[in-house]
């Protein structure tokens, strides 16, 4: 087997490892990959996403990095290095990632959702709907960013916007249990225990089937 076509294998064996949940056999086909061509640096940020995964954040930060390092335009890169701050409370660091991937790829709608969820530790809430509209505008199936828009819209007492918005998410992906959840609560707030009952079972079913 030629090495292009064996790190081809691994790559795609880690990958469908890493969507079983099985992250670190995942990270070691990713690893045998870098081995192989330490200059993949599609491997280095797949290892480094598994080893996130994992809560080896300071490896998957090396991983991320040595992928940069390769290649400084891999904007995806940019945005796991991102991610994995997060864990450290690095979030000017973080949003600088964000940033950097979306200068490369202004497209790149999870940088966008990424960076205006960085932007709610400062309180910038206003800051960070702009974000997750621009994530919509790229993609407007994108669950994630209308349900971060909703938990931000209900910081600023918004309540009609923020429940149209977790509805969307829902209507996108019925199964999306976070949405249903941000829902039920922000019909506690405002007394419909009923309505946010339907909302909280819906979510515990879908969850407890997602294990």
């Amino acid at each position: 087997m030629f090495n292009g076509k064996k790190i081809q294998f691994l790559i795609s064996k880690g990958i469908s490892l890493y969507k079983l949940k099985k992250f670190s056999k995942a990270a070691d086909y990713f690893n045998e990959a870098t081995k192989i061509n330490p200059l993949y640096h599609t491997a280095w940020c797949n290892k480094g996403v598994a080893l996130d995964k994992l809560g080896k954040h300071n490896e998957a930060l090396d991983c991320f990095n040595e992928a940069i390092k390769i290649n400084p335009l891999y904007y995806t890169a940019w945005c796991n290095k991102g991610v994995a701050l997060d864990e450290f409370g690095k979030y000017n660091e973080e949003i600088d990632c964000f940033n950097k991937a979306i200068k490369i790829n202004p497209l790149y709608y999870t940088a966008w959702c990424n960076k205006g969820v960085a932007l709610d530790e400062f309180g910038k809430y206003n800051e960070e709907i702009d974000c997750f509209n621009k994530a919509i505008k790229i993609n407007p199936e994108f669950e994630k960013a209308w349900c971060n828009k909703g938990i931000a819209l209900d910081k600023l007492g918004r309540y009609n916007e923020e429940i149209d918005c977790f509805n969307k998410a829902i209507e996108i992906n019925p199964f999306y249990y976070r949405a249903l959840y941000y829902k039920g609560a922000a019909l506690v707030e405002h007394g419909q225990f009923d309505e946010a009952k339907v909302c909280y079972d819906r979510a515990l079913k879908i969850h407890k089937k997602m294990k």
